[in-house]
């Protein structure tokens, strides 16, 4: 025999059937994720100090952000009857599911690279890039996102070169980039002599 609570928990606003059920369960989860992320990107600000901490806490919310929107699409997935919203929720969660997958890899790889950042122990590569990405803001300047070279792809977001100061005073240039090894993230960029 279930207790009372039980049994009206599963009663609520008429959800009965199993699938009703799971929505439901996948709905106080994504209330669960949305907390947690706020929580988390809270605490990161604690650790402005220490960039790399600062940066693997920021992920971590990042990855429970995902997990917020794999929560909403799953409840659709349980909680409608319309095979093509299902069908479309099966779709946007296996998206999601990617999202929150790279940005764990991300975290992996930057905790890696904890010890070589904290000892600089940086990787040097010296040359003039093939191409340099851009991030595309919703307002203010355009920041320098990917330094792309021969054999490796460095991340430069992190490190705020405007798009102006680049192709101004970097671009066509040979640089000095110092970076994390694993991670590959840009400790700094400079031109060469």
């Amino acid at each position: 025999m279930k207790p009372k609570f039980i049994n009206r928990l599963f009663t609520i606003n008429n959800v009965k059937t199993l699938g009703e059920r799971i929505g439901m369960f996948f709905m106080i989860l994504c209330l669960i994720f949305f907390i947690l992320t706020l929580i988390i990107f809270g605490i990161s600000f604690f650790f402005k100090n220490d960039w790399i901490v600062h940066e693997i806490i920021q992920l971590i919310s990042g990855v429970c952000f995902t997990f917020v929107f794999c929560s909403i699409f799953i409840t659709l997935i349980f909680m409608t009857r319309n095979w093509i919203w299902k069908l479309l929720g099966v779709f946007i969660t296996i998206a999601f599911f990617y999202a929150a997958t790279q940005l764990m890899v991300n975290v992996k790889m930057i905790y890696k690279d904890k010890a070589a950042y904290e000892n600089k122990q940086f990787e040097k590569i010296v040359g003039v890039p093939k191409e340099v990405e851009y991030d595309n803001p919703e307002s203010g300047p355009r920041v320098v996102y990917e330094i792309m070279f021969e054999d490796v792809t460095i991340q430069a977001t992190h490190l705020w070169i405007r798009q102006d100061y680049f192709e101004k005073n970097m671009k066509g240039k040979r640089l000095v980039v110092f970076y994390l090894p694993n991670s590959h993230y840009a400790m700094g960029v400079n031109v060469a002599d």
